[in-house]
C-alpha cells in the first residue's frame, strides 16, 4: 500500500512541476537576452570576430567615444585595431521596451589598446543598446565612455605579466 501512495504522490509531484513550470518555447525574458547579447558582443571583440560584430550591426549604427562619433564602417575599423584581453562586466542594468529594443548600461574592466595606446584596465561605464531587425537582434549603438588617457608605466608593466 506504501508503495501505490508514494508512486502516486511522486506522480501527482511530477505532473505539478510539468504544469507549473515555464514552458520551454517561452521567450527569454529581455533582462537574460539583453546579457546574453553583451557577452555574444564582447566575446566578439576579445576573440577579433569582426565578421560576427558586423553581421549583428544594424544599418544606422553609431557609436561615441571620448574621441569622437563613429557610424559603421568606421566602428569596424576602429575595432580592427583594437586588442582586448580578458574582460569583466559588472552592474549591468537592462532596460526594454518589450518589443524591439534592448539598452544594457554596465561597467566593464578590461586590458585594451585603442590606436596604439595601452588604456587603463579600471572599470568604465559603457553603454550598449540592441533593436529588432525582422526579428534579429541587432547592434545599433555604443557609448564608450572611457577616457583614451594612456595608462601608467606601473600599471602597464602588471598588464603586461597577467598576460
Amino acid at each position: 500500500m506504501k508503495k501505490y501512495v508514494s508512486l502516486s504522490g511522486l506522480v501527482v509531484l511530477l505532473l505539478s512541476v510539468m504544469l507549473l513550470a515555464p514552458s520551454c518555447t517561452e521567450e527569454i525574458p529581455e533582462a537574460s537576452k539583453g546579457e546574453a547579447l553583451v557577452y555574444q558582443l564582447w566575446d566578439a571583440f576579445r576573440n577579433q570576430d569582426l565578421e560576427a560584430i558586423k553581421n549583428n550591426m544594424a544599418p544606422g549604427f553609431q557609436s561615441v567615444h571620448d574621441f569622437g562619433a563613429y557610424n559603421m564602417d568606421e566602428e569596424l575599423e576602429l575595432l580592427r585595431g583594437i586588442a582586448i584581453a580578458d574582460y569583466e562586466i559588472s552592474n549591468m542594468k537592462i532596460t526594454s521596451n518589450d518589443e524591439d529594443l534592448i539598452i544594457a548600461t554596465y561597467f566593464v574592466s578590461v586590458s585594451e589598446t585603442i590606436e596604439g595606446e595601452r588604456l587603463s584596465k579600471e572599470p568604465a561605464p559603457r553603454m550598449t543598446i540592441f533593436v529588432k531587425d525582422d526579428g534579429v537582434w541587432k547592434w545599433i549603438a555604443h557609448a564608450n565612455l572611457k577616457s583614451m588617457k594612456a595608462e601608467a608605466p606601473e600599471e602597464a608593466e602588471e598588464a603586461g605579466e597577467e598576460q
